[in-house]
């Protein structure tokens, strides 16, 4: 009944009961070329039908995060805020009405400048870019060469970026208010120097986690509470020894992790990782700590950006398929 579906279909329903968006690929940026789509199964999922070749100029473009559909060729385009040079990145938000999904119509686009100042844009009639400034209090002395190579996660509506030479501490946006802050992070999860060894993720059951690599190790720490400063709610999840794990893979030289190998990217469901003396890259799955080297997804050494359907989706009308007499 109509009553029914509409209950069904209500975001909260779907938050608390309902299935979750079913992720269907990645998008990975060649270099030199436009960003590819890797499907999740190819068996299942058709590729080509994830192009973004209908984009003007396609083959220049470089993926900040989803702002357009692919299955319907619908993209919008958003003036960019030319007083600001130099950004710490771009992240997609969901609309500012939270009774419908994000689609073309609905969506915010979180543009992150530097220390103190980022910039929201809304979709509507009344939308557009709208500054936010932040006033950071504290000890923390942040370098003025802060940028988006310091990036190092977005996780449950936080995004971080590593301070180069602090033992605990990052610089962390909220999505919600689009201000910047510190936060820090026990002296075992985090380093000094954290690129290319440590990236913080999230996940759908609201766990915080930071994967790091120490000594050629990974290492999963998860909290369990992630509004607790305790140092002790930190627990370590898995751990992996790289040398040993990727023995007997094609490709494989005994020359490999000498020296420390390093994070290429990382998210809720793999790390891709490769040795420092050459770009040999390999994954491992969060869930089993299974190791991957021919997988698909292996083939570029750069950040993925998954895809997921949207949900709930819309249902078709028959007669307008068939057309109306």
């Amino acid at each position: 009944c109509k009553r029914w579906c509409r209950v069904v279909a209500n975001p909260g329903f779907l938050a608390r009961f309902g299935p979750r968006a079913p992720h269907v690929g990645d998008y990975h940026t060649d270099q030199g070329g436009q960003p590819l789509f890797v499907p999740s199964s190819p068996v299942a999922v058709d590729g080509r039908r994830f192009s973004l070749d209908f984009l003007p100029d396609s083959g220049s473009w470089d993926i900040a995060d989803s702002v357009c559909e692919p299955l319907t060729g619908l993209y919008q385009g958003i003036i960019w805020l030319g007083v600001f040079r130099r950004r710490l990145g771009a992240f997609l938000l969901d609309g500012d009405d939270a009774d419908r999904r994000v689609s073309m119509s609905n969506f915010r686009v979180l543009a992150a400048f530097d220390r103190t100042t980022a910039c929201i844009f809304s979709t509507g009639s009344d939308g557009g870019w709208r500054l936010v400034s932040s006033a950071i209090t504290g000890d923390i002395e942040l370098p003025s060469t802060l940028g988006p190579e310091n990036f190092v996660g977005r996780a449950n509506g936080t995004i971080y970026w590593g301070i180069e030479g602090s033992d605990t501490d990052v610089l962390v946006l909220d999505e919600s208010t689009a201000e910047f802050s510190t936060a820090t992070l026990p002296e075992a999860l985090w380093w000094p120097s954290h690129k290319g060894i440590s990236r913080v993720v999230g996940g759908e059951d609201g766990v915080l986690r930071v994967i790091r690599l120490i000594n050629n190790e990974l290492k999963v720490f998860a909290r369990r509470r992630p509004d607790s400063d305790d140092d002790d709610e930190w627990s370590l999840e898995m751990q992996l020894r790289l040398p040993e794990a990727t023995l007997g893979l094609p490709g494989r030289e005994e020359s490999f992790f000498q020296q420390e190998a390093m994070i290429v990217s990382a998210n809720t469901r793999y790390v891709l990782l490769t040795p420092s003396e050459e770009t040999w890259l390999f994954s491992v799955e969060l869930d089993t700590m299974r190791v991957e080297r021919n997988h698909e997804r292996n083939k570029y050494a750069g950040a993925a950006h998954p895809y997921k359907l949207p949900w709930p989706p819309a249902l078709a009308d028959p007669s307008r398929e068939r057309g109306q007499d």
